[in-house]
């Protein structure tokens, strides 16, 4: 056990307004208000205040906690079963408006946006470095987490929805954007990998939380990579329709359900005594064309989409890691610190911070 008490901070950060500990409280006003105020000092003023301990962490907590926090509200929309089949890409409706994938379509958009909005990827903090996820949305701010210590039972709920949300996700899969094996297989591995990040770091929360906290990063980031899918899919969407030479395989019947007028495009759909459900034409892939079209471009690289956002989302985590190895080693507050901390780490510390 460490000679340390639970409130020792190790290599904490002076609050950037304080100029010398050495001068009186008058004397360090006169100090700093003497100093131009700069777009880094106000900055570094506010992660301060915020109660983050790192430079990058208030940066990180605004671009990454802020993209699945504003992504979790824009889709919040699609909980309204009336809007639901118009936010869908067109076509979409066709399937997952059927017996056996609506009701999975609205589980995974009522647990995911839930789950979504109520993780966070870890990010060290002032006060508290080993923490990996939230349960509410108050918890993106360090601060307040101090003062609220009795968060992770919250936790237990957002790994349910998270890890439920992902399975009727993947049954739905099936039929997603076409339903092709590369998109399947896409969203199954990204399932597999959200749940056996969650499952591992609930093996870890009482006996290890250093690799706790890695596996619920791991689990908040690779949940992530849909958001990031999405990017790539709507930029490699333009790019093959500027290329023109992209075709998709689609069955008549949901042709049918999208042109109105198909006797001169598709008219092998409409021919008399053909069974639109077993014919199959492809679709020219194109954003400059009616919905049928703009779906036919979706279809044909969404899976691309998904399998090099999930590399990004790996790769990221990983080398988020290991960069913060060293503070992930050193657990401050109520958490213990490792079993061979000694204090002449501390000044190995503060060269790090």
């Amino acid at each position: 056990m460490s000679p340390h008490s639970p409130t020792t901070r190790i290599g904490s950060a002076s609050p950037p307004y304080i100029p010398d500990e050495g001068l009186s409280y008058v004397d360090q006003a006169q100090k700093v208000a003497s100093k131009p105020a700069g777009t880094g000092s106000i900055y570094r003023s506010i992660s301060w205040i915020l109660g983050f301990r790192e430079k990058y962490s208030l940066l990180n907590c605004f671009i990454w906690g802020g993209a699945l926090l504003g992504f979790c509200l824009a889709r919040s929309v699609a909980m309204n079963p009336s809007r639901t089949s118009s936010l869908l890409p067109p076509g979409e409706w066709f399937w997952l408006g059927g017996t056996m994938y609506k009701p999975n379509l609205f589980i995974h958009i009522y647990l995911a946006t839930f789950g979504g909005l109520g993780s966070r990827p870890s990010i060290y903090t002032r006060y508290s470095p080993t923490q990996s996820y939230s349960p509410s949305l108050e918890w993106y701010i360090p601060h307040i987490k101090l003062n609220c210590r009795a968060n992770h039972s919250s936790g237990y709920g957002v790994l349910t929805c998270l890890s439920v949300g992902n399975i009727s996700g993947a049954i739905v899969a099936r039929r997603a954007f076409g339903g092709e094996l590369n998109v399947q297989a896409g969203y199954f591995v990204m399932a597999l990998m959200v749940i056996f990040g969650g499952a591992m770091g609930l093996v870890y929360v009482k006996r290890d939380t250093r690799r706790h906290r890695k596996w619920m990063l791991r689990m908040v980031v690779y949940f992530g990579a849909a958001i990031t899918g999405r990017l790539i899919t709507l930029a490699a969407a333009c790019i093959i329709t500027i290329v023109g030479t992209y075709y998709t395989v689609w069955r008549c019947d949901q042709v049918l359900a999208l042109l109105s007028d198909p006797q001169i495009s598709f008219p092998q759909c409409v021919t008399s005594g053909v069974n639109p459900a077993h014919i199959w034409v492809a679709v020219h892939a194109s954003n400059n064309g009616g919905p049928l079209y703009r779906a036919s471009a979706m279809r044909a690289v969404h899976g691309m989409g998904i399998w090099i956002a999930l590399l990004l989302h790996v790769i990221g985590a990983e080398i988020y890691i290991h960069k913060t190895e060293a503070a992930n080693h050193v657990r401050l507050d109520y958490a213990l610190e490792p079993l061979d901390f000694s204090e002449d780490s501390t000044s190995e510390l503060d060269k790090v911070y």
